[in-house]
């Protein structure tokens, strides 16, 4: 157990940011997959999540817990998020991976493995 240390983060950001998501993440951040989506939600949802265009890009990365507000901050005012509603993005703790190892590649720290 890591007593949840890390955390899945999935930010779902409109189609064509999650190259700059992952350049001003990168930092804290680590092991970054991005899935070209479409949204589901109908008219009313979309309207009232502000999300417009149904084109996205999902972005699942690992983090430490102690990084998941500076990312959130990150989002918020570097890349306008709120303010241009260019997407959302929460945290899911991950209670345990398989053993030392895979938890050290998920945080991008193998270097202090070496």
């Amino acid at each position: 157990m890591n007593k949840n240390l890390l955390e899945l983060m999935v930010i779902i950001a409109n189609r064509g940011l999650a190259e700059r998501v992952l350049s001003a993440t990168n930092k804290y951040a680590t092991f970054p997959s991005i899935v070209i989506s479409r949204g589901t939600a109908d008219n009313e949802v979309v309207s009232a999540l502000g999300i417009g265009e149904p084109e996205k890009d999902m972005i699942f990365c690992f983090c430490e817990n102690k990084n998941v507000q500076k990312i959130y901050d990150i989002l918020k005012n570097e890349l306008l998020f709120k303010e241009k509603r260019y997407g959302i993005a929460f945290t899911v703790p991950v209670s345990a991976v398989a053993g030392n190892l895979t938890l050290q590649i998920l945080l991008g720290k193998t270097k202090d493995l070496m």
